[in-house]
């Protein structure tokens, strides 16, 4: 059997793109199944060593501007065009989209439609059809007929179309949109593993990580920070975010982070696996303070990540990722988008920290291998005759809004 990964927006070390790659080939490979992967033509030359990626696209779901008329169109023919030789000469049997959009949904549709042989697709949708928007976001409605037509012909081209998104909310919206059956489920992430235990005596470490994008709320640090600094003597913070790349230019905010002192660490590389994962355990407390204007519907990375290893969040009220972190006890809620109320959602989360941490740990050890079982069901449904993936899709389906 082969498999083939493609992911037009997998260009650098770390991040969602190039860890979802790496498990996904790590769990592949227990199952005695090679899996190449198909990146940015831009990827970074320790990306296309580290995970045998060929580098391909020139187009991503970041780059669209979604203002010509003809844009979709464009892509989606660019995109299949250096899809095709690839696909030509791995001739995989399954291929799986960690990140897919109506672009690259529409592009593997009209490549496949060519193909002889039957391939099985699948596929997580991240984002809604505006990656920069709330599914539900009435700006985004001229969009949602590209991801009908895009996805609805990939449904008939495909040997079979397996769609997961990474919260209720997101999949119920897919599923009433496309008309397919959509499951839910975390996009591939870390594995789970036993956090080393820290000393009681140890100052507490919250932890903000990823590329700082304007969703993602640094700009509320600061202030949040200056409050958090002067309430608890013992408190130290680890902010990081990567600016290149990044789709807000402003500097400034991590011009002010830097000088807030030697309790807070300000770092803004590229964090290697190892790095992201060191980073990771030493957090007591992951801060997201995330817009819930552009992640109501949409899921996180870092959170699952954070679930999955048992670390208490501080997140933002309105974001779909976090709503199991608050119902499960392991997360505080951000009241008001603003710096104070992210400030004081963090004094708060330290104040419970016992708390909020034995909850994170009993969520983390009651989570099975989602990830393992759906990719045991869809290796087994390459073979004919078998419906186990289709039923661990329905298991998988959200309750409707």
């Amino acid at each position: 059997m082969k498999a083939l990964i493609v992911d037009p927006a997998l260009r650098s070390m770390g991040g969602h793109h190039h860890s979802a790659v790496r498990r996904l080939q790590a769990e592949l490979a227990r199952r005695g199944i090679a899996a190449y992967c198909l990146g940015s033509a831009y990827a970074d030359q320790r990306v296309v060593q580290d995970l045998a990626c060929t580098p391909v696209f020139t187009r991503s779901i970041y780059g669209r501007s979604y203002e010509q008329p003809g844009e979709f169109a464009q892509s989606v023919e660019e995109t299949r065009r250096q899809l095709a030789p690839a696909l030509r000469r791995q001739r995989p049997d399954l291929i799986i989209v960690p990140c897919c959009d109506q672009v690259l949904a529409g592009a593997l549709a009209r490549q496949l439609a060519s193909t002889p042989r039957s391939v099985r697709v699948l596929a997580w949708v991240l984002f809604a059809p505006h990656h920069l928007m709330a599914s539900d976001d009435p700006r985004s409605e001229p969009f949602h007929s590209e991801s009908q037509a895009a996805f609805g012909r990939l449904a008939a081209t495909a040997g079979g179309l397996h769609l997961l998104c990474e919260t209720p909310a997101m999949a119920d919206f897919y599923r009433r949109l496309l008309g397919l059956e959509v499951g839910v489920m975390p996009g591939p992430g870390l594995r789970a593993f036993q956090r080393p235990s820290k000393s009681a005596g140890d100052a507490p470490t919250v932890a903000c990580i990823g590329f700082a994008n304007r969703a993602k709320g640094y700009r509320l640090l600061p202030e949040a920070l200056e409050l958090v600094l002067a309430k608890d003597e013992r408190a130290r913070f680890m902010i990081h975010g990567v600016m290149k790349g990044s789709d807000d230019p402003d500097r400034a905010t991590f011009d002010r982070l830097a000088r807030l002192g030697a309790r807070v660490d300000v770092q803004q590389n590229v964090l290697r696996p190892d790095e992201y994962l060191a980073r990771l355990t030493e957090a007591d407390v992951l801060l997201l303070p995330y817009d819930p204007a552009v992640y109501r519907t949409r899921g996180s990375g870092v959170f699952s990540d954070a679930r999955t290893i048992g670390i208490p969040v501080v997140a933002s009220r309105g974001c779909a990722f976090a709503q199991p972190a608050f119902d499960e006890g392991w997360g505080v809620e951000i009241k008001e988008y603003n710096g104070l109320a992210t400030g004081l959602a963090v004094l708060e989360a330290l104040g419970r920290l016992t708390e909020l941490s034995l909850s994170a740990e009993r969520v983390a050890a009651r989570m099975g291998d989602a990830l393992g079982e759906m990719l045991d069901a869809t290796v087994a449904s390459c073979q004919p005759g078998t419906g186990r993936l289709a039923t661990v899709i329905g298991r998988l389906r959200p309750r409707s809004a």
